[in-house]
Parts: C-alpha cells; sequence; structure tokens
C-alpha cells in the first residue's frame, strides 16, 4: 500500500525505536524498556510512574532528530502493541485520530488499576507504549495513527 511522502511509518520496541519518512531512517537505542525500568517501581503503573514515563519519552522526542521530521499529521504502524492497544481502548479500529486517543488515555488515567489488571505483569509495555504514542501526538503533531 502506498503512502504520500512525509507519512511518518514507526515501530515501537522494548528495546529500540525506529521510526521512517521521506527515505530517512531513524533508529533509537532507547526503547520501552529504558523508559519503563526508569518510571515504574514494584511492578506497578501508577500516576507517578506516568509522570516519569512522560518526562522519559519527551527526553527522547525532544532529544533526537524526530523533532526536526516534517510530518504531515498521519503515522502508521504495523506494531502487534498498537493492535492489543486498539482492542483494549478503540475497539479494535485500525485508525484512531488524536481526540479519539485522547478521550481513550483520559479514561485510562480515570481507571489505572481496572486497565493495569486487564493485561498480565509482563505486558504492562502496553501502557507505556500508549504513553509514547501520546506524546508522539503532541510533539510530533500527529493528528492520526494508521495500524497497517
Amino acid at each position: 500500500m502506498d503512502h504520500p511522502d512525509s507519512v511518518l511509518k514507526f515501530s515501537l520496541g522494548l528495546n529500540g525505536l525506529s521510526f521512517d519518512i521521506d527515505n530517512q531512517h531513524i533508529e533509537l537505542k532507547q526503547g520501552l524498556s529504558f523508559v519503563e525500568s526508569n518510571s515504574i517501581s514494584h511492578g506497578v503503573i501508577d500516576e507517578l510512574a506516568i509522570e516519569k514515563m512522560i518526562y522519559f519519552i519527551e527526553e527522547i522526542i525532544e532529544s533526537k532528530p524526530l523533532r526536526n521530521l516534517n510530518i504531515s499529521g498521519v503515522t502508521v504502524t504495523s506494531d502487534a502493541t498498537m493492535t492489543q492497544l486498539s482492542e483494549l481502548f478503540f475497539s479494535t479500529k485500525k485508525q484512531i485520530s488524536r481526540i479519539e486517543l485522547e478521550y481513550g488515555f483520559n479514561d485510562f488515567i480515570e481507571r489505572l488499576s481496572y486497565y493495569t489488571n486487564q493485561v498480565s505483569p509482563d505486558q504492562l509495555y502496553i501502557f507505556t507504549y500508549f504513553v509514547f504514542i501520546r506524546e508522539m501526538m503532541h510533539h510530533l503533531r500527529v493528528e492520526e495513527i494508521q495500524i497497517i
């Protein structure tokens, strides 16, 4: 499937992050595990953990070449974690707008213990992924995520 220029294709993994746009490839060694290990204490995601995640994610996004990317507002991913996130928060939709994501994120924050109990302890990275996606939307001016 062809995408117009300036569509950001991303993959957020436990051990690294990758971003592709306009034949430009950016690979970051700090992945979701880095964010988790610096944010979550005793395997519990609480409001303090979320605040720490946001801090570390902003550091990653702001300090890297990601800031200079000319993104059209649409991003695409084939990450399995994004599919899981869509199942958990977005009725398995393949296109999620910034507004929908923000509603889902606010619901997540209001019902943290409910959502964290919906996944096994070894899948808490799903929520780190969610926080990362939300921060990408804010800092990189992403308007929609498409799951391909």
